[in-house]
């Protein structure tokens, strides 16, 4: 009986063994609010938060209406700006964070010399898409 018992067990260990493993991963909810500054497109941060790191990078396309879009990995908050072609990205963020939360911003500038000071907003007809883990988690069209 003792024989039968553990045999049984072990069959339902086997069975059960395969549906025990770690949670799925939640969903990133981060909630943003654009708007529109004379040199800038800036995304505010007011709720939610992620960490970026080089494992977990936060990936910004900028995709123009005509053209090559442009892809920046942010794998930092503490980096301030960081020009990458025509698009001038700035982090507004509590220096020393490595996550952005609510109150944080990101600054996204269109320049055709490369410098912050020649800057306007993205194009109209411009997308901007925020991509976390693989997943699409903000997307906006200027």
């Amino acid at each position: 009986m003792v024989a039968i018992t553990v045999v049984l067990a072990s069959a339902v260990y086997l069975m059960v063994s395969g549906y025990i493993g770690s949670a799925p991963s939640k969903p990133v909810a981060l909630g943003v609010s654009p708007t529109t500054t004379s040199n800038a497109t800036q995304f505010l941060i007011t709720s939610g938060n992620i960490s970026i790191s080089s494992s977990t990078p936060l990936i910004i396309t900028i995709s123009p209406t005509s053209g090559t879009p442009t892809t920046v990995t942010l794998t930092s908050v503490a980096t301030p700006t960081n020009p990458f072609g025509s698009y001038i990205v700035v982090i507004y963020s509590v220096t020393g964070k490595n996550y952005l939360a609510a109150g944080d911003t990101i600054s996204i500038g269109y320049s055709t010399t490369g410098t912050s000071g020649s800057a306007s907003p993205i194009p109209p007809g411009t997308t901007v898409t925020f991509t976390y883990n693989g997943n699409v988690i903000y997307k906006y069209t200027a």
